[in-house]
């Protein structure tokens, strides 16, 4: 057995995608999953399983739709992947600062070839606005110096831009997972 974490997009965010964590824990149990913990309302789960981390997503993703009657997006991360996004993160300085300004896209897979220069072009259609980001294969890394609630790097123009879908978290959280994930 190893120890996954679940990280679903949409989950109890702005109203929608609503999903109480003990009915994601019962969900995760019944899944023949152990030690199942859930963190926030946000749809982040720790537990341990047999099998490669793609099967569970898909297992999950094939479970979380029958039981809300829609898609969830799933992304599983170990706590070795845990470790090497901390380990990379290229804004350790501002994470240390205030851990709510940096953000953590998981993406479902590496971003599109083209994805840097829409990238980009998110940041060239916002002067204005400060944000940065770094992309390294499957993660996506953000500071947000005047908070995520205005930031352009969201919704549609995000998902097109990189091309696969992912979902975000804030550093706080991520250091949380990668705490519980500790086994």
């Amino acid at each position: 057995m190893q120890t996954f974490v679940a990280l679903l997009r949409a989950v109890n965010v702005g109203g929608t995608g609503k999903l109480p964590m003990a009915d994601l824990r019962a969900l995760l149990k019944d899944l023949g999953y152990r030690n199942v913990e859930t963190y926030i309302q946000s749809g982040n789960a720790v537990f341990d399983a047999g099998g490669k981390p793609a099967a569970i997503a898909r297992d999950l993703a094939k479970a979380l739709e029958k039981f809300a009657g829609a898609p969830v997006g799933v992304i599983i991360r170990t706590h070795e992947e845990l470790s090497q996004v901390i380990a990379g993160s290229p804004f350790v300085v501002e994470a240390a600062a205030d851990g709510a300004r940096v953000h953590v896209a998981f993406l479902a897979g590496p971003a599109l070839p083209t994805a840097k220069a829409a990238l980009d072009a998110i940041v060239a259609k916002y002067p204005t606005r400060r944000d940065r980001y770094h992309l390294v294969g499957d993660t996506l890394f953000f500071h947000f110096p005047d908070g995520a609630g205005e930031t352009k790097f969201s919704g549609k123009p995000l998902d097109r831009a990189i091309g696969v879908i992912g979902t975000g978290r804030n550093w706080n959280t991520v250091l949380k997972l990668h705490a519980m994930s500790e086994r």
